[in-house]
């Protein structure tokens, strides 16, 4: 009797085991179709029907896991945060870059310009202002970058918070003119002229002086 019962937690826990891997198949299978409609198509043409024929998802699975849209637009908010924050975190620690500040600017520039669609997403004053948890994810990638400022040399201590959120505010004001036009993305020439002014602003000895 105890050797069938043992069979049978076994063969439960395996039954178990499996099911949670397909449950976090689909959801991760659900998150990626998302993230890919919103790269290639904007945020406008990401709905679940889209996401279940690029997913090879049955709507209603969709819905076990997701509300609607706006869930699922906050789940790929989050991961876009929580990548942000990892990426600034490596890149100061880069010594290549010369300095905290510079490496976690550029991971920061150059996360905008990767996925700027996602980045428009995150830093949307609509989703902001209506969802808790994706301003406490922003303030966890904020405090990221606030390590950097405190940890570069060229800023005085008495400036470092001010520092701090005057260049985040630069990349939520570059997230905003990016969701500005209609596809979600900046015009080449914007684009180049942003970029190039925000590294320089980053990168310049001179430029935070007191």
């Amino acid at each position: 009797m105890r050797q069938a019962s043992a069979v049978l937690s076994c063969s439960l826990k395996s039954r178990f085991k499996q099911a949670a891997h397909e449950i976090h198949g689909v959801k991760s299978r659900a998150l990626q179709a998302a993230a890919f409609i919103l790269a290639t198509h904007g945020v406008e043409e990401l709905n679940l029907r889209a996401i279940a024929e690029h997913g090879g998802i049955g709507i209603a699975s969709i819905y076990h896991y997701f509300d609607g849209k706006e869930a699922i637009l906050i789940s790929l908010s989050l991961v876009g945060f929580d990548d942000l924050r990892r990426e600034m975190l490596r890149e100061q620690a880069d010594p290549i870059c010369g300095s905290p500040m510079r490496g976690g600017a550029r991971a920061f520039f150059a996360f905008a310009e990767r996925h700027p669609q996602l980045f428009s997403l995150m830093f949307s004053d609509r989703m902001l202002s209506r969802h808790e948890e994706l301003r406490v994810a922003e303030h966890r990638a904020f405090q990221a970058y606030e390590a950097a400022i405190r940890a570069d040399i060229r800023i005085p201590p008495e400036h470092h918070e001010d520092a701090a959120y005057a260049l985040w505010a630069l990349g939520r004001g570059m997230g905003a003119i990016t969701a500005s036009f209609p596809d979600g993305r900046l015009p080449p020439d914007l684009a180049e002229k942003l970029f190039k002014g925000a590294n320089f602003l980053t990168d310049h000895d001179q430029a935070l002086e007191p």
